[in-house]
């Protein structure tokens, strides 16, 4: 948390107000301390893994990781109801913290990586398991998450797939979201090719997969990247992983 790359993110977010920055390093570290997020990838999350995939598919055309979401896939109506509403919501904590452990493995290696690509698919999107009134909370707990504890980590996070009734609720929002989310955020329907053209102008087409508009017939789960060193995750090294 001393290093350059680390701080740098928080005096962008407050446009360099080197006070303002200090303040929210502060809250954060207290957000932290609260809730125990240093310790929080060694929690047992394995039922979550698996339900709540996440999935590697490789690197932009920069060396920055590239993570796909299959939101589409998730089934957060079923943890809501199981009464895990809270334990969903520290999930969510624990992949912002898994995915900058990563980016900063990148940099132990040598890589060029201060930051990721996200991609959320909302491809198989449906009001009863992920639109339902007591699921939308998550969704803004997920933004919130990210707004303010960890700034400036995606390089983009882009929606592709989502949901044409869902469009007019985002342009709706976008005024509330603070500069650095908007900056970031790409929202795309269900126009497949506009928002393939717009991947692939950032991430070739080696490393993305099929469903994406790549070339991979499938993602690396990360949940099976958890169980192999993480230093082996180098671009230039990904085909390994697929045979």
């Amino acid at each position: 948390m001393t290093k350059d790359v680390y701080l740098i993110r928080w005096l962008r977010e407050q446009n360099f107000d080197v006070s303002g920055a200090t303040s929210r390093i502060l809250k954060d570290v207290q957000w932290r301390e609260d809730n125990d997020i240093d310790h929080i990838l060694q929690e047992d999350w394995s039922d979550f893994d698996r339900e709540y995939r996440v999935l590697i598919e490789g690197c932009d055309k920069t060396g920055r990781p590239v993570i796909s979401i299959p939101v589409g896939d998730w089934d957060l109506r079923r943890a809501i109801v199981a009464g895990q509403s809270e334990r969903l919501k520290r999930y969510f904590s624990k992949l912002f913290e898994e995915a900058s452990t990563l980016t900063r493995k990148f940099q132990e290696n040598g890589q060029n990586a201060t930051q990721g690509t996200i991609i959320f698919d909302m491809g198989n999107f449906n009001l009863i398991q992920q639109g339902c009134l007591r699921c939308i909370p998550i969704f803004f707990h997920i933004l919130a998450v990210y707004e303010q504890h960890y700034p400036y980590f995606a390089h983009k996070v882009i929606s592709v797939n989502t949901p044409e009734f869902a469009l007019p609720i985002y342009n709706m929002f976008k005024g509330i979201l603070s500069k650095h989310v908007t900056e970031v955020l790409h929202i795309f329907g269900r126009n497949k090719k506009k928002w393939q053209q717009f991947l692939l102008e950032e991430i070739d087409a080696s490393q993305l997969s099929k469903n994406l508009g790549g070339k991979n017939l499938e993602a690396l789960d990360y949940a099976d990247l958890r169980g192999v060193n993480i230093s082996r995750y180098i671009c230039a090294e990904m085909d390994f992983l697929r045979h």
